[in-house]
């Protein structure tokens, strides 16, 4: 599956495109920028901000512009939508896990996938999957109390939330109750895929895919079984049908049709979305709970508010925590502004286009890095403050200055899964503990295939009385 051809970070072309009227770093200055990117892509992209603005070009062998204005963003991911298809980030996410939603960048099979997949994630198909996130979230949550002492309990609540959620992805995306040396090859399969594909999405010169490193032999080894198992569950559905009301995602997809034309997945269609909402539905997930749970702790008088808030809601049913609890949506929203999951989003431009003052030839790669633009003084007060109150009135959900979920077409599908899923943790954690960080400050952030946290999280947990 693996291109092997594949260079650089965020661009691979092997054809030149102009893009020498745009301003940008060039000569030695370049090479300066290249050796930041490689050591630490966040702060080259700020950077980059900085010097240039809201467009920057980084010419051939990259062919890519870097563009930080949310109108800019809006002109690529919606109004011009039909003539940018996914960037070179995602052609090499695709060379991993296969040709799913994500990462198909062929537009008629794109739509009839989108279409299907779109029905299995609607807001009612979520709410069936609220009590299993309940009830995994408050299962996890059991099993903490015997590492209590004195009410307190010490923990890294990165590490903690992967767990969690990796238990959610498995019974609600593939649908699977794991046993032990399952749930293992699985996680595993996941994690080598994530340093495989960050390997190759942001190193400029990653090692040859086909090179038997040992990352790449238990990334190999992992990702094959996981194959198998996610290959049995479809067969599985297909000959022994599950109760419609209990099917996981995966499950749901072997039945689904487009209505238009009648399309149904194939085996390797149905593989291909199972692996790519494993590895995006998993660690995205994980990481950000992980950023709120840390600014909640760190925050303590927003993290008051919220409890206020829960306590309300004492006896509220699992469906209705998202939309009755405004507060802790604009908490998620803030939390997701500050930490996307996703830093990076990227394009390739089709055709030829105008953007600003800009031509934007074919085969420009185009860079948005949503980490820096929902930073910038220049479009939020205070702006690295965190302030749920930005999200309460809903007015900043109708601009482009904080893009978590993209927009557009290609607006992730998953969405409302994902901020159920949060809902429902959050609810449960903070009726149950008050949060404390360890250190003085949130870890630094890393990008990766999601942002995380570098050494994770510690934080100290308290019984509420």
């Amino acid at each position: 599956m693996a291109n092997k051809n594949k260079r650089s970070p965020f661009s691979k072309a092997l054809v030149h495109v102009n893009l020498s009227h745009i301003p940008g770093p060039r000569g030695l200055l370049f090479f300066n920028y290249v050796k930041l990117f490689q050591n630490n892509i966040l702060g080259a992209f700020t950077r980059v901000y900085r010097d240039y603005g809201h467009i920057a070009s980084f010419p051939w062998p990259m062919n890519s512009i870097i563009i930080y204005s949310p109108s800019f963003a809006k002109k690529v991911l919606v109004e011009s939508s039909k003539n940018y298809i996914k960037g070179e980030q995602i052609e090499e996410l695709r060379a991993v896990v296969g040709n799913g939603l994500a990462t198909n960048n062929d537009h008629e099979s794109w739509k009839k996938s989108r279409s299907i997949i779109s029905k299995v994630f609607t807001k009612n198909a979520v709410d069936s999957f609220c009590p299993k996130f309940e009830q995994l979230t408050l299962n996890l949550f059991e099993n903490w109390l015997s590492r209590f002492e004195n009410k307190t309990w010490t923990t890294d609540i990165c590490e903690q939330m992967k767990f969690l959620t990796f238990n959610i992805a498995a019974q609600t995306l593939l649908g699977a109750n794991l046993d032990e040396k399952n749930a293992s090859i699985v996680n595993k399969a996941v994690h080598f895929t994530s340093i495989v594909t960050y390997e190759r999405i942001f190193k400029f010169f990653p090692l040859p895919y086909w090179l038997p490193t040992k990352t790449h032999r238990e990334f190999h080894q992992h990702f094959n079984s996981m194959n198998e198992i996610v290959l049995n569950i479809i067969n599985d559905e297909k000959n022994n049908p599950s109760n419609p009301d209990e099917r996981s995602i995966l499950q749901r997809l072997v039945h689904a049709h487009d209505e238009e034309t009648g399309h149904r997945f194939s085996q390797t269609e149905l593989r291909d979305e199972a692996l790519t909402l494993m590895l995006a539905g998993h660690e995205t997930s994980a990481h950000s709970l992980t950023w709120i749970i840390g600014l909640l702790a760190k925050n303590t008088t927003v993290q008051r508010r919220l409890q206020q808030e829960i306590d309300l809601f004492d006896d509220i049913k699992s469906n209705e925590i998202f939309e009755k609890m405004t507060y802790l949506q604009a908490i998620i929203k803030e939390g997701m502004r500050l930490y996307p999951a996703f830093p990076v989003l990227s394009r390739k431009a089709n055709g030829e286009d105008q953007i600003g003052d800009y031509h934007i030839p074919k085969n420009t790669n185009v860079v948005i890095p949503i980490f820096v633009m929902q930073r910038s003084e220049e479009f939020w007060d205070r702006p690295l403050d965190f302030d749920p109150e930005r999200f309460t009135n809903g007015e900043n959900d109708r601009t482009y200055k904080s893009l978590p979920f993209s927009r557009g077409p290609r607006r992730c599908v998953a969405e409302t899964f994902a901020m159920v899923e949060m809902s429902i943790i959050l609810f449960h954690l903070f009726k149950r503990y008050n949060v404390e960080l360890i250190q003085k400050d949130l870890p630094e952030a890393v990008a990766s295939v999601s942002l995380k946290p570098l050494d994770g999280m510690p934080v100290r947990l308290t019984l509420r009385s």
